[in-house]
């Protein structure tokens, strides 16, 4: 895939104290490091669609897509991505890991006490989401 610009998504999810859900990576880019729950754009599949199979796939949750938060680059690990970033404006179901090819483990976490391993998009995404920026250009 040189050369390529894939798109991808990610979510905020909450729970009722306001920790959000991450996913450790289990993957060869970013391993061992968190990130929001979300995936790859298919073939014809809206932004809502996608993050709702998501989730469903990987966590075993129903969510409704609440606003967009962000759009962030990630050009790294030899990759070229645009992330959207959604805020989940409710969930159904305890989630669970279930993707176990693609993430270890999932945790909540307070947001002034995130891991200090965070996956790239995640990093800008919540950065973009506290600050209240949907994009900022100056990110390399």
């Amino acid at each position: 895939m040189k050369n390529q610009i894939n798109v991808g998504t990610h979510i905020i999810i909450k729970n009722n104290k306001s920790e959000i859900l991450l996913c450790k990576r289990n993957k060869k880019s970013g391993n061992r490091e968190w990130e929001l729950p979300g995936g790859h754009l298919e073939f014809q599949e809206t932004f809502e669609k996608n993050l709702e199979r998501e989730c469903k796939e990987e966590l075993g949750i129903k969510v409704k897509v609440g606003k967009l938060i962000s759009v962030a680059p990630n050009i790294l690990y030899g990759n070229h991505y645009i992330i959207f970033t959604f805020t989940a404006s409710s969930f159904v179901g305890d989630p669970v890991c279930k993707a176990t090819e693609e993430h270890s483990e999932i945790g909540w976490f307070n947001h002034n006490s995130l891991p200090k391993k965070l996956f790239v998009s995640t990093k800008y995404a919540l950065e973009d989401y506290l600050s209240r920026n949907v994009y900022r250009s100056k990110r390399f």
